[in-house]
């Protein structure tokens, strides 16, 4: 087993690219240790605490790119999460006010937000015996990874942002037990991750989880011969297909692009035909909201076909 330290990792990524130094060369099937750094960049360890974005403007910082030998354009990435363990036993969440100042001047909303006086929010969280302590809350540990990414194949992108890549998806589904699917565009496929959580529900409304510094296993394989356009999970009982809002879509649209995915994935692999599948998931299907931009439209594995064999 390989091991990726803050320490060894050095500096962190703010971008996902294939123009990052790789940090850790693998070999398809082996699993690695990784230590990432929270959302804040380690800025908030006590309440009293603040962002300080004149030294560190972005966030989501990555651990990696690790690089995996023989990955090449057209192949697909498959992550097994086996374990996501908090580094310190505590994380730190925050009120993000510009997350609402992007969203739409309607009446109700500015009433009810009063966006110029939003609260900071920071709150600490221990996390100890399954669970996060909030304020007088007490929430069960339900750990995923908020941001993890393949580089893309021609562009940088910041780590804020998600997309077929993967990026800041901010999934509650992409956790220990799961199988995460990426596509490779550049050869090595140039893995990046950070920004875990220990809890989030579905939006992440306060534009912050539970953030917090982990120590993440993963077993990294590759599928040869086949490709994918947006990332899938394998989540337990569920076959998830990935979709992120993008420059003129809305969250409506990113709806259908994951719901067609899905349909062509269950027909690609399953035999079932696209419209038959467009119907069943009409009857059937589950949806899981990331972070207002990302959603993962599944289907309850009992309602698939027997898999097609190659």
């Amino acid at each position: 087993m390989k091991n990726l330290t803050l320490d060894a990792q050095g500096e962190l990524c703010y971008t996902i690219s294939a123009l990052n130094k790789p940090r850790l060369f693998i070999d398809p099937g082996e699993t690695v240790n990784v230590e990432t750094e929270d959302a804040f960049s380690g800025q908030v360890r006590k309440e009293s605490d603040r962002r300080d974005v004149t030294k560190i403007p972005y966030p989501n910082p990555q651990s990696g790119p690790i690089f995996v030998n023989g990955a090449e354009k057209g192949d697909i990435l498959a992550v097994k999460i086996e374990n996501i363990q908090p580094l310190i036993g505590q994380g730190a969440t925050r009120i993000v006010s510009f997350w609402y100042n992007q969203r739409d001047d309607t009446e109700l909303l500015l009433k009810f937000l009063k966006t110029e006086n939003v609260p900071h929010g920071i709150r600490i969280c221990k996390i100890r015996e399954e669970k996060v302590f909030f304020d007088k809350f007490t929430i069960p540990y339900q750990p995923m990874i908020g941001t993890i990414a393949t580089a893309p194949p021609t562009e940088t992108l910041l780590t804020l942002y998600p997309g077929p890549h993967g990026g800041n998806m901010d999934i509650k589904e992409i956790t220990a037990g799961s199988t995460l699917f990426l596509p490779v565009w550049v050869d090595g496929a140039f893995l990046h991750l950070g920004d875990a959580h220990a809890a989030q529900g579905e939006g992440e409304l306060s534009g912050a989880a539970v953030e917090m510094p982990s120590k993440t296993t993963l077993k990294i394989d590759l599928i040869k011969g086949r490709s994918i356009q947006w990332p899938r999970i394998d989540c337990n009982d569920t076959l998830y297909s990935v979709a992120a809002t993008e420059t003129g879509r809305s969250l409506v649209e990113a709806l259908r692009v994951g719901f067609t995915t899905l349909a062509l994935w269950l027909e690609a692999d399953y035999g079932l035909d696209r419209w038959d599948a467009f119907e069943l998931l009409t009857f059937v299907s589950k949806v899981s909201f990331g972070n207002l931009w990302t959603v993962a439209v599944g289907i309850p594995k009992q309602f698939l076909p027997d898999r097609k064999t190659d």
